[in-house]
């Protein structure tokens, strides 16, 4: 597919016209503002978004069609899941049973609105990734006739995509193929992943989970809510420390939890030290690879497991949710982890898999589009006056880092900048695609404290806490795309003119 720059209208979906997208044009600050603050005015010119905080509108239309089938009343609240699996897991996470009422593969929790567990089940329902499929909803909304066409786009229409998926994540993560899992999202790989480990080690009388670094979201969530207890170390450069730490805290310590290169200011972790670490104190090691790519770095030999959303850099589109679960042939709990952790995936959709065993064709090879562009973006901006601080993977302890397990000569597909001048005139004034998620081939830009984390901008308490984590509120995290490199380096000359 061939992407230009250009302006995207608030609301239009990215990438344009895909009902199937998991982002959303944001083109200024005010915006993501106004986004952040739930303003009506805003939200109603949202074609689509991020599907942690936007219900996709073939969603909503299949919720209504549930609704009138069933007669339920505007007195209760529909949850839409996955399938009976994502309600097997919800009801095992709050030791309670749910109504629910299934239409073909897919489930919808019926909730009173006065339940007292409404807000922390629709949380968990983010936090699991149980989300439907965009796909799903349309195929059964086409099936009942509710809508006449499907949306076309190329698939691999074979009988088992997953077959293709797996292949080539073998190949990447040099993993066996028995010991790779897909899940219907990242969010439920990582999920998963937590789940699993944290149960294995329990039961070895550890029960402290340690993240190390700054994570999603989600993976924040997970931890917090699924551990017994939790210990955030934020400055993974601080080895020495750390490593005192742990000479005092390793007999409960179960689980380390952190990502290959940490989003957004994309500091590297020293694998080898961290896995030797691991090894010495019996600690289980879980990676989220997504920001590295199998393309452009190793985990797999380092963790017990690595997790990727494929949603990013494995599809390169942005329209599709899926996430994979790798798991090392040389864990001293490959058995454990293999026997237990299907009890918690989520199946992805067939539809899904598909197509993106087309997108994951092109896996590799944009990949090296990506990162050819991204050196020359940070060899750019390096010199370039207007810019105050760039983060990326070359700062020199990352870089150190990095060069230990890079593979193909690949650099990371992401740069995060802040400008001299206000945010939100830098940020109004690129015609790059700007909203949530990563990893597209078209370039993507996103003010990330502010779409990741508004609410601790609104408290003193909350700034000092960013500011502790690094995460100052100008940053524009950009995620390169494969245009070319003349173009991407011409919005950029932009701010030099403001």
């Amino acid at each position: 597919m061939t992407y230009k720059i250009q302006h995207i209208p608030l609301g239009n979906s990215l990438p344009i016209n895909n009902p199937h997208s998991v982002s959303v044009s944001l083109p200024s600050l005010q915006n993501v503002i106004d986004y952040e603050e739930n303003k009506p005015e805003l939200l109603n010119q949202l074609t689509s978004g991020y599907p942690r905080f936007f219900k996709n509108k073939l969603v909503q239309k299949l919720e209504e069609y549930v609704k009138n089938l069933h007669q339920i009343d505007d007195e209760k609240v529909l949850f839409p899941i996955t399938s009976p699996q994502a309600k097997t897991i919800i009801e095992y996470i709050f030791n309670e049973q749910f109504e629910c009422v299934t239409l073909e593969n897919v489930c919808f929790l019926v909730l009173p609105k006065n339940h007292e567990k409404l807000i922390p089940i629709k949380k968990i329902i983010q936090n699991i990734g149980a989300i439907i499929s965009s796909r799903n909803a349309e195929k059964i909304l086409f099936d009942k006739g509710i809508i006449h066409h499907l949306f076309q786009e190329e698939r691999l229409e074979i009988e088992n995509p997953q077959s293709e998926i797996i292949q080539i994540l073998s190949e990447a993560y040099s993993a066996k193929k028995e010991n790779i899992f897909l899940t219907n999202s990242g969010t439920n790989a990582v999920f998963s992943a937590i789940e699993t480990l944290t149960k294995i080690k329990k039961n070895e009388g550890k029960t402290l989970n340690v993240q190390l670094g700054w994570l999603y979201l989600d993976s924040i969530d997970i931890i917090k809510k699924r551990s017994d207890e939790s210990f955030l170390y934020i400055n993974i450069h601080q080895k020495e420390q750390f490593e005192n730490w742990l000479v005092e805290n390793h007999q409960k310590v179960a689980n380390i939890i952190s990502e290959t290169v940490s989003n957004p200011i994309l500091q590297c972790l020293d694998l080898p030290w961290l896995s030797s670490l691991c090894k010495k104190y019996e600690i289980g090691l879980i990676l989220d690879h997504t920001m590295a790519s199998p393309f452009c770095a190793e985990a797999l030999p380092y963790c017990d497991i690595a997790v990727e959303s494929l949603t990013k850099f494995a599809c390169g589109n942005a329209n599709i949710l899926m996430g994979a679960i790798m798991v090392n042939e040389n864990s001293p709990y490959q058995d454990l982890i293999k026997s237990e952790i299907e009890k918690y995936t989520l199946i992805p959709y067939l539809l899904d898999c598909q197509r993106l065993a087309f997108e994951m064709q092109e896996y590799e090879v944009r990949m090296q589009k990506i990162s050819k562009n991204v050196s020359q973006v940070y060899d750019y901006l390096k010199t370039q006056d207007f810019v105050e601080k760039i983060y990326s993977i070359y700062e020199e302890n990352s870089w150190q880092n990095f060069q230990k397990i890079r593979k193909n000569n690949n650099h990371i597909g992401l740069i995060t900048v802040i400008f001299k001048k206000p945010l939100a005139q830098c940020y109004d004034a690129l015609n790059f695609s700007k909203g949530p998620s990563l990893g597209t081939e078209f370039t993507l830009a996103m003010p990330y404290t502010y779409l990741a984390h508004y609410d601790l901008l609104q408290t003193e308490e909350g700034k000092k806490f960013l500011e502790e984590a690094r995460l100052d509120a100008k940053i524009i995290r950009i995620s390169v795309g494969i245009e070319p490199i003349e173009d991407i380096i011409n919005e950029f000359e932009k701010i030099k003119r403001l």
